[in-house]
């Protein structure tokens, strides 16, 4: 069973690459600040390789980048509230500084979604109203963060029993074994 369990993890991290409708889509990403307070923000899933890393885009001036530096485990919950299925994942995250990787991300973005990456003032800069915003011309602050993660976590509500899974990296593989929901 575990392995299918972690088939279906899989398989859903794959979907909601290209399906947008898909719950684990978005996800909310946690990291530390430098006073070691939780700081949770929602992120979208853009990629996810072969070993399962994960790839998020972000503004390099956000806080995330910040905290990543200064302390790069972070957390991921995926949830599918239909389903009742819950991953939470550990991970190492990095930031992607290769340029041409950046670039080549870069190029792939719709042109209506840079904008995002183009705010004079930094996320998360006070502003007089929503409608403040000022973008610029022909720059940008487009970054991309890779989540290895170490340690996933499936809940899945249902009766009789709930089942929870814990999946751990060792060395190239996965090893599981089943936890008290």
């Amino acid at each position: 069973m575990p392995d299918l369990i972690f088939s279906s993890i899989i398989r859903d991290l794959k979907a909601a690459l290209h399906t947008s409708k898909h719950p684990f889509r978005y996800c909310t990403l946690a990291t530390s600040d430098i006073h070691g307070a939780p700081r949770m923000r929602t992120v979208v899933l853009r990629d996810l390789d072969d070993d399962l890393n994960m790839t998020i885009y972000t503004d390099k001036r956000s806080k995330k980048t910040t905290h990543i530096k200064d302390q790069n485990t972070v957390g991921m919950l995926f949830l599918d509230s239909e389903r009742l299925v819950q991953i939470s994942i550990q991970a190492k995250a990095k930031m992607i500084t290769n340029s041409q990787t950046l670039k080549s991300i870069w190029d792939r973005i719709p042109q209506k979604s840079r904008k995002d990456y183009t705010t004079q003032l930094a996320p998360g800069k006070e502003i007089k109203n929503a409608a403040a915003v000022d973008y610029l011309e022909g720059a940008h602050f487009f970054s991309a963060i890779k989540i290895i993660p170490y340690r996933i976590e499936y809940l899945r509500l249902k009766r009789p029993n709930h089942i929870r899974v814990l999946f751990e990296k060792e060395d190239n593989g996965w090893n599981n074994s089943f936890l008290v929901p």
